[in-house]
């Protein structure tokens, strides 16, 4: 056989393989309400709604841009006091 014919006999077989994988299986989401859960009740987790995800994400952003800030006014001063 040549190498194209046996190029062509490999990309057949796999294929085959391919064809012959199980699909996966659909699964239902289900999500069960707030107060259907035992632990129902004033401390119990529940998903933010969208106003606090966006608080909590300019809060993170701030504190973050803050301590790189921190960061580096220390360098500064130690390299000052190296020097």
């Amino acid at each position: 056989m040549t190498p194209k014919e046996l190029a062509r006999a490999d990309a057949l077989d796999a294929a085959e393989e391919e064809s012959e994988a199980p699909q996966p299986a659909a699964v239902t989401a289900v999500t069960p309400d707030a107060s259907a859960s035992p632990e129902a009740g004033r401390m119990s987790r529940q998903a933010l709604e969208g106003p606090a995800v966006e608080q909590v994400q300019q809060v993170s952003l701030g504190a973050g841009i803050a301590l790189v800030g921190l960061g580096i006014g220390f360098l500064a001063f130690r390299m000052r006091r190296s020097g």
